[in-house]
């Protein structure tokens, strides 16, 4: 037997040196023609239109997460690099920007670093121009990025570099968000970031990040998880996508007197520091609505309005009262407003640097975290029906913190004061009430449910109705009807699972009402699937559902590699509700290896999951 095991260890030992290359280089043919429409270098290249990116805004700010290395040299279509880059920096239908300057001065020059030859991004035509032919991705950290973006600030258009880092922040969000909703990867890093000059800068222009743009090492694998209840509502996703936020983006400088909602102030807390309410199972985490530059959060958050102010905890989502009392009046005193209006603001959102946790030698970093932090602001009112503005003058430190009652705290700076509000005067536009939805609450697998849904509008104006199904799809905006009038839906649902309705009324001149929702559960089993390593291959089955699961088929596959067998399949009988079922094939091989197991049960149930491994022998490691 001990013969035996040698024999079958030696063999493998000969297969993995086949395996791998004695150079150990890997050759990588050319990209297809379809990806490079424009690699000829010329003086100047017009790109496509750029994709409307029709992703939920709230959505992409979830998704928004870093890639740091291990990028593929798949190439970037021009359509992705045409809608990244006016997402970064273009010009919006109405003749504004899509990132917002307060005092108006635009200081940023973007450089694209392509393989064949570095180009600036022209907003005003949307177009690059030649700067510096060769190739230049190796400047900055190394990540086999086929596109790094190169974001310097130009001293002479704006002479303060903290505003321009702040602008740069800004930028960065748009292009974390365009890119990852376009399954792209993306990166910030000022590693390295003096390497720019290598491109012949014009003396007035200084370095101050690089972008990487690729696509994922590892596809996104996000799954929906509510953050934990607190006294703020959870996080809702609104109608408006990423495109039409950028593009709509309201700004003001003095409000009605309507006050914001529970659940505005929620939304509004959620973008500006949050944490994501899906969770990221590539890197195993939730992540936070902005970057961090080394791994740490500095910034603290408070909230104040007419009735005080507030602490905000972004962990759990969370309010805590400091001071009672309107200080806004306060506030207006510590800043320099111009022609905003500060005191009469419903909502004042305020980050605190502290500087005794990020370094003072990074505040040009700091300023780009809380240029990201006012950025989503504006986004997330815009998607509120709210309009929003920033203010970047604060003349009065210390008053400012008396104001909000945090005076012995001397380590809090204050970078930037966000706005928010209703905008609007004379006649007032009133919401619709909020509607009634009503519906069966549980129900089976593929049978259509009808659900009502009823608003009134004060103003007599017709409305809209949409509807969120809760399991990725809605039902558009419908109408409009006239004010009361009854309105019927139906839906089906193809999996098990407890789903929250919500649906919200719209009038004519687009003011919307607040959610309202309403449980469905689906009943029937619901399979879960988890894949280890170790010593071998460990897959686990959850059935989560209402339901026991019988007859249950499973596959697994192995693909790349050398893996004996590459294939396994076998059934199970039965998983009862909130058990466990748990298989361990026996396999060998050498390599890395994609794994697939499906499973699907007699009445139609089914899951999938995908995994990546390397596999030594009988070890299976690296699974992600």
């Amino acid at each position: 037997m001990r013969k035996k095991s040698i024999s079958i260890i030696v063999c493998m030992l000969f297969i993995i040196a086949a395996l791998i290359p004695v150079s150990g280089k890997l050759t990588i043919e050319a990209p297809d023609d379809e990806y490079h429409q424009s690699t000829t270098i010329q003086g100047w290249i017009t790109l496509p239109e750029p994709i409307p990116v029709d992703m939920i805004l709230e959505e992409s700010i979830c998704r928004r997460m870093s890639f740091h290395n291990g990028y593929p040299a798949t190439p970037v279509t021009d359509e992705d690099l045409s809608t990244v880059l006016w997402a970064a920096y273009g010009v919006t239908p109405n003749g504004g920007r899509t990132v917002y300057s307060p005092n108006g001065s635009y200081s940023t020059t973007i450089y694209v670093i392509r393989s064949e030859a570095t180009y600036v991004y022209v907003p005003a035509n949307h177009s690059l121009f030649l700067w510096k032919t060769g190739n230049y991705l190796s400047l900055g950290q190394n990540t086999g990025a086929p596109i790094k973006i190169g974001l310097v600030w130009n001293m002479s258009i704006a002479g303060d570099e903290k505003a321009g880092m702040a602008e740069i922040g800004m930028i960065a969000q748009n292009i974390y968000f365009d890119a990852n909703a376009l399954d792209l990867a993306t990166l910030t890093t000022g590693l390295n970031v003096n390497d720019l000059y290598q491109l012949d800068l014009p003396s007035n222009e200084k370095p101050e990040i690089i972008m990487h743009l690729g696509h994922p090492p590892t596809p996104y694998s996000f799954t929906y998880n509510p953050l934990p209840q607190s006294n703020l509502p959870r996080v809702v996703n609104n109608t408006l996508s990423l495109a039409e936020a950028v593009n709509t983006r309201q700004i003001a400088t003095e409000w009605n007197n309507s006050k914001l909602t529970l659940l505005e102030h929620s939304q509004i807390l959620w973008a500006s520091y949050g944490t994501s309410y899906l969770y990221d199972h590539i890197n195993n985490k939730r992540h936070r609505t902005v970057p961090s530059a080394i791994a740490i959060y500095p910034f603290k958050i408070y909230m104040v309005n007419e009735t005080g102010v507030y602490s905000y905890t972004p962990t759990t989502h969370s309010l805590s009262l400091l001071v009672s009392g309107d200080k806004r009046e306060l506030i207006q005193d510590a800043v320099d407003p111009g022609n905003i209006s500060v005191a009469s603001a419903p909502l004042i959102i305020i980050p605190f640097w502290d500087k005794n946790l990020g370094g003072q030698s990074m505040i040009g970093w700091w300023y780009y975290e809380s240029g990201a932090i006012v950025h989503n602001i504006l986004l997330e009112a815009t998607a509120l029906n709210l309009g929003g503005n920033v203010l970047s003058v604060i003349t009065d430190q210390n008053g400012l913190r008396a104001a909000l009652g945090l005076s012995a705290q001397t380590n809090l700076v204050c970078l930037h004061v966000t706005l928010v509000g209703h905008t609007g005067g004379g006649t007032q536009n009133n919401p619709p009430t909020d509607p009634i939805l009503t519906g069966p609450s549980t129900g089976q697998r593929g049978i259509p449910y009808n659900y009502t849904i009823v608003s009134t509008d004060p103003d007599g104006d017709d409305l809209s109705y949409f509807v969120d199904w809760d399991d990725g799809t809605n039902s558009g905006w419908v109408g409009p009807s006239t004010s009361g009038t009854m309105m019927t839906l139906n839906h089906t649902w193809s999996q098990p699972g407890t789903y929250t309705i919500r649906g919200k009324a719209r009038d004519t001149q687009s003011l919307e009402n607040k959610w309202t929702s309403l449980e469905m559960t689906i009943e029937g089993p619901r399979l879960e699937l988890n894949i280890k390593g170790g010593l071998g291959v460990k897959a686990t089955i959850d059935n989560t559902g209402t339901a026991d699961a019988t007859n249950i088929t499973w596959e697994i596959t192995f693909e790349g590699g050398f893996i004996i067998p590459h294939k396994k399949t076998g059934t199970i009988d039965e998983i009862p509700v909130g058990k466990q079922s748990t298989i361990r094939p026996f396999v060998l091989g050498i390599g890395n290896t994609t794994i697939t197991m499906s499973l699907k049960t007699d009445d139609g149930v089914s899951a999938e999951k995908k995994v990546h491994a390397f596999f030594l022998m009988f070890l299976v490691i690296g699974v992600k």
